[in-house]
């Protein structure tokens, strides 16, 4: 039983009225009457006797006995609850009845006695005691039965009138109640009671603020629609931008770089630098974009994997120091972390945090120094506190701009921006990133004196010793003559500017230009590895991939490197679940390839 519904509340409080009137009765009500009625008893009593004693005043005034005794046989036979009647003289001897008084016992015997006179002179006592218990017995008797018909009566009452509330009231408030719950689960079909009094008013309202519901859930279903449509429509934008400027960025910077790395007259060497400086900043910019697509959209995922903090810090440095030093400025290293230190975390986005930092920092700053420095000390849980300060001594950032320079597209002002460009986007994947991470970020300055950005973290300690790495750089790798290569993409350009790099690596390239062509080779012949586009007509290289690695042929365990410009997150699991080995993205990081061909 449900003590909070109505109904079973206004039923209890029903019973404990009857309940409560049955003690009241009980306890005062019946009492009083038993007293009222012994007192009307009595008072008739009284008038009784009084009666009788002026009858029996002639009797004895005249001396007749017999007419006495009469009189008083007579009056018992009249008053039954007259249970004994006496008379006797003054001084005691005893005139009616003849035979001795017997004791009487009873609750509710009372005695009313009175003296019959004549000019003063007594001439007889009259005694009568009268026995009222069964009166009073019969009395409360029909008390009972008369207040139990009145309870029975007033109970029948009472539960018609909890019939009509729970009929009125309460089975019309339950329906309001299932129709709410009806609507909670997205039913708005409930039925509803109906009526012009209260609960019919609620449930009128009930209706029209169900009806509102619905029409705004229809809105916001159709907004929602819209939003997903609008989103993924942005994905497809975004991941085709991508794709396209890729494309033609992998024909400018990795040739820029073999040609930086050619002998070049100054001038020469200087015109390809900028167009190495120019293709990279124009990738970082797509790189940001991507960024803030997929933190926006949820997908941009954070990995974790070992690392050294202080190789992280001395590559994020070596990043952006030719930056630095074109325009003057000194680096500074001031990081303190001991040598063996290896971290578990997503070692690639903290060094897009620093490098985004630093760059940010170097773009602010006319002269001076970019000091990064912090920490990383264990602490006895195994985690590993890290820290970082980027100290700039830039322009610095006014205190009511501090506050939004990590929102989206935001910048100091608009001089800002036409001064030392830029789209707003990088302070804000900073703190995106750190967000995600479960680290923080905050800013210190001063205008005209510099700006200091901090970061915190907390990342697992590594305590297996490191793996050695092989060295890098773009010299031809320590392998035979007689390693080759086979490179599947259907752009014309991406197959020539993989075989240049590939050839500078010391490879033999082999050039195919899709899925089809490319399993066809890879079934005529060894390769010592594979350079896979994922997007091409015909069969694309996930397919391709497949193929290679389902049959027995010469390639089936060749490591396969995916190159793409799609870097999304789940571009880069499908490469894997297709059953590649590694993933490089367009345009082509020399360094990155180097790395992987060594491992």
């Amino acid at each position: 039983m449900n003590f909070k519904s109505i109904r079973v509340r206004v039923t209890a409080a029903i019973l404990m009225c009857a309940v409560v009137g049955v003690v009241l009765f009980e306890a005062f009500w019946l009492p009083r009457l038993n007293s009222m009625l012994t007192e009307t008893q009595t008072s008739e009593l009284q008038k009784g006797v009084t009666i009788l004693s002026e009858g029996l005043l002639p009797y004895l005034v005249s001396n007749q006995i017999g007419a006495v005794y009469e009189t008083l046989q007579n009056v018992e036979a009249q008053y039954p609850e007259w249970v004994q009647v006496s008379l006797s003289r003054p001084d005691g001897g005893q005139l009616y009845p003849l035979e001795p008084l017997s004791e009487l016992q009873g609750d509710y015997l009372f005695t009313e006695s009175m003296a019959i006179s004549l000019r003063g002179e007594d001439l007889a006592v009259l005694s009568v005691v009268a026995d009222f218990g069964p009166q009073l017995q019969y009395f409360q008797n029909e008390q009972i039965r008369i207040f139990f018909i009145g309870m029975i009566i007033v109970a029948l009452i009472l539960f018609a009138n909890i019939y009509l509330v729970d009929r009125l009231i309460t089975r019309r408030i339950l329906m309001v109640t299932e129709a709410a719950d009806e609507l909670a689960d997205g039913n708005y079909d409930a039925v509803l009671p109906s009526g012009p009094d209260e609960v019919g008013l609620l449930a009128k309202s009930f209706c029209l603020m169900r009806d509102r519901i619905r029409d705004q859930t229809a809105k916001l279903d159709a907004a929602r629609v819209r939003a997903e449509l609008a989103l993924e429509a942005r994905s497809r934008f975004l991941a085709t931008m991508s794709h396209e400027i890729r494309t033609p960025l992998n024909g400018i910077i990795p040739v820029a770089e073999l040609l930086r790395h050619s002998k070049l007259e100054p001038s020469q060497f200087e015109k390809v630098d900028i167009i190495v400086k120019s293709g990279k900043a124009l990738s970082a910019i797509v790189n940001d974009i991507l960024d803030v697509s997929m933190l926006a959209g949820g997908k941009l995922t954070i990995q974790k994997v070992e690392f050294s903090p202080n190789e992280l810090v001395a590559e994020a440095l070596e990043v952006v120091r030719s930056t630095a030093e074109h325009k003057g400025l000194k680096i500074v290293n001031a990081f303190n972390a001991p040598a063996d230190i290896r971290l578990h975390g997503d070692n690639s986005r903290i060094r897009q945090v620093l490098i985004n930092l630093l760059g940010n920092a170097i773009k602010f700053t006319e002269s001076g120094t970019i000091t990064l420095k912090g920490f990383a000390k264990p602490k006895p849980n195994g985690h590993i506190p890290l820290h970082f300060e980027v100290i700039d001594t830039g322009i610095g950032i006014p205190d009511d701009a501090v506050s939004r320079i990590f929102e989206r597209f935001e910048q100091v002002d608009g001089s800002i921006e036409r001064r030392f460009g830029g789209t707003g986007l990088g302070l804000s994947i900073v703190k995106d990133l750190m967000d995600a991470m479960e680290g923080s970020v905050s800013v210190t300055s001063r205008i005209g004196q510099g700006s200091t950005f901090t970061l915190d973290l907390e990342l697992e300690a590594i305590t297996t010793p490191p793996v050695p790495k092989a060295e890098s750089g773009i010299e031809p790798l320590s392998y035979s003559d007689h390693r080759t290569a086979l490179i599947v993409d259907d752009n014309g350009i991406n197959r020539t500017v993989g075989s240049a790099i590939l050839t500078k690596l010391g490879y033999k390239a082999e050039l195919a230009e899709n899925g089809v062509v490319g399993v066809s080779k890879a079934q005529d012949k060894k390769f010592d590895v594979m350079l896979m586009d994922m997007h091409m007509p015909e069969m694309d290289g996930l397919i391709a991939t497949q193929k290679i690695r389902e049959t027995d042929g010469p390639n089936a365990q060749t490591k396969i490197i995916a190159l793409t410009a799609s870097v999304q997150a789940e571009d880069i699991e499908k490469c894997r679940t297709a059953g590649m080995d590694d993933f490089l993205s367009k345009p082509i990081n020399i360094k990155n390839l180097t790395i992987m061909l060594s491992d």
